[in-house]
């Protein structure tokens, strides 16, 4: 007979047998240095309602965000990195309970591992794997690819770079310290015939700190995927690559710094 029970609650992830990730006091959720692209465009409204999940809505000109990250120096990674793309649209949670408008993720793409399957076990943040190139920076224009197998997925770049004075990133800055953001919980059950094991909306709060940002032109180039080249996510690429660019917002190019992880406001699940 085994000595080990089962636990009933606290951090521990699969494969929970060996019990909670090691406490460091380095660990924290600061990601020291972040460089981002942004680039946001409007879209078809019905198209969009199509995969937002019923509880939520959106305007009637609803702005899809393509958010490129390059992290670096991260607390809870021993100093490590990874790169990311993320897929976002404003929306209103409206529940029995709670009222709440923030980002909503449709998808995050990573680059490595062990923040996919943090950000989906215990978030609800929709993470699945991409290669993600490192953004390079030529002729004033900042891009980066993204692929997976060697198939293209996202083209992403801002031009045009016009920096903001110092003054207007603060106030830009200290309007992002409590960021909002929506994830979605989804388990499936065993027995895909029975409901899910888990359905919750979960909102979480972010600090984000800016020390530079440019104004630019953005632009993004989807890439179809068939099932053979990509045969995991081909449905997502298409379903992204359907909401059409009616028009390009102001783009921006931001280096900076994020806390995801704060304890006086921690992820809650939304009723």
């Amino acid at each position: 007979m085994s000595n080990f029970k089962i636990p009933k609650n606290g951090n521990d992830m699969m494969p929970f047998n060996f019990g909670p990730r090691a406490t460091n006091p380095k660990v924290s959720g600061w990601y020291r240095d972040v460089t981002m692209i942004v680039v946001p465009y409007l879209t078809d409204a019905n198209i969009l309602r199509s995969i937002i999940p019923e509880q939520f809505s959106i305007p009637e000109e609803p702005v899809v965000s393509i958010a490129y990250a390059c992290n670096k120096d991260i607390d809870w990674l021993a100093g490590r990195a990874y790169n990311l793309i993320s897929v976002s649209v404003e929306t209103t949670f409206k529940g029995t309970v709670d009222q709440e408008t923030a980002a909503y993720n449709l998808v995050f793409w990573e680059n490595l591992t062990d923040p996919i399957l943090t950000g989906r076990e215990l978030q609800g943040i929709p993470k699945i794997y991409a290669d993600i190139e490192d953004h390079k920076l030529e002729l004033g224009t900042a891009s980066s690819h993204v692929s997976h197998y060697n198939n293209p997925i996202l083209d992403i770049s801002i031009s045009n770079l016009t920096k903001l004075d110092d003054d207007i990133v603060k106030t830009i800055s200290d309007s992002e310290k409590n960021k909002k953001t929506f994830g979605y919980r989804y388990i499936p059950n065993v027995d895909v015939t029975k409901e899910p094991v888990v359905a919750e909306p979960i909102l979480h709060t972010s600090h984000n700190f800016f020390k530079e940002m440019h104004l630019g032109q953005g632009h993004v180039d989807w890439h179809s995927s068939s099932w053979e080249q990509n045969p995991t996510q081909a449905h997502i690429i298409n379903k992204l690559k359907e909401l059409p660019i009616l028009e390009y917002k102001d783009a921006v190019f931001i280096k900076g710094a994020t806390n995801l992880f704060i304890p006086e406001q921690p992820s809650k699940v939304l009723k």
